[in-house]
């Protein structure tokens, strides 16, 4: 099928639209802009988390930080310059224990305990959001609208951080009620965009560099979308055919990563084995393997990086 881009919402202000024109940069302009956007994957993410440990204070500010569901969690801790938190943070027993809550969930509650996962993270280390909101780079995350469908990029105000990051992360059934932001209901980024390429350039980057989650070669079956949509089908069918068509949406992103438009750079980051940790879970040592084979593709790329003379 054909994948058509992702609508701005209705109503959407300047500030968090994700073609918003106030944003625009002039194509003309010979400057560079480069972004770095992270993917999420949930706990597997702990190989981005090391991926970001390692370029931390090694590279000049980006001018865009824009992370899906974990991946913003990530970039978020990146940007406040809080080197381990993100590992510190999958690792932790408390943080750990809203994941695959089972019991709760058979009970008309979350699988994911995402409001225990955030107490449980700032009590463990808070969050230096002073920092990442004084940060030079800007800093958006992807929502996926419930009513619509449609994916978004928004740069949250500081007192929109915490419900932006939530919202980002809540995952379609394994969170039952949607996060409120800005007068609308979202769920997971990853739903509807999954890494925001096109975005960014619409944006004005002009180099890009990508943490994935997901090794070279890595396709979407749609499976677990196509599984997860009857669930939205009777009350928000947007949604529900917004599931359907995940996997698509995913491929069409790879296939602009791997034939970016002329003018623009795009870089990736990948890990070089399967992560050891799944989406909601991996042990301690799992976690710890993950971060730090992250640890060593981010040195790598910084190494590559110096040859080049960037």
């Amino acid at each position: 099928m054909t994948v058509s881009p992702n609508r701005p919402l209705p109503g959407a202000t300047a500030k968090g639209a994700h073609l918003a024109q106030g944003f625009m940069r002039d194509r003309s302009e010979p400057s560079t802009m480069r972004a770095l956007l992270i993917e999420g994957g949930g706990v597997r993410s702990a190989f981005a988390a090391g991926v970001l440990d390692a370029l931390t204070d090694e590279v000049e500010p980006f001018d865009i930080v824009a992370g899906t569901s974990a991946g913003a969690l990530l970039g978020a801790a990146f940007l406040a310059g809080q080197h381990g938190r993100s590992a510190r943070v999958l690792r932790d027993p408390a943080c750990r224990a809203a994941f695959g809550r089972i019991g709760d969930f058979l009970r008309g509650g979350d699988l994911v305990d995402l409001d225990l996962l955030y107490y449980a993270a700032e009590a463990l280390e808070p969050l230096d959001a002073a920092a990442l909101c004084a940060h030079p780079s800007r800093f958006f995350v992807t929502l996926t609208d419930v009513e619509s469908g449609a994916g978004c990029l928004i740069e949250p105000e500081p007192d929109e951080l915490v419900d932006a990051l939530i919202a980002t992360s809540a995952l379609p059934i394994a969170v039952r009620e949607p996060r409120r932001l800005r007068g609308r209901r979202w769920l997971d980024g990853g739903i509807a965009l999954p890494i925001p390429v096109q975005q960014s350039i619409e944006l004005g980057a002009t180099h890009i560099v990508i943490v994935r989650t997901r090794q070279a070669g890595y396709r979407n079956s749609g499976r677990s979308g196509r599984l997860a949509a009857p669930w939205f089908d009777r009350h928000q069918p947007a949604l529900a055919e917004a599931l359907r068509n995940r996997g698509d949406v995913y491929n069409a992103m790879l296939d602009l990563i791997e034939a970016p438009p002329a003018g623009i750079s795009i870089e990736q980051i990948l890990p070089r084995r399967a992560p050891a940790c799944s989406r909601t879970g991996g042990t301690d040592v799992d976690v710890v393997r993950d971060h730090l084979m992250g640890m060593d593709a981010g040195r790598t790329w910084l190494t590559e990086q110096r040859l080049r003379g960037r």
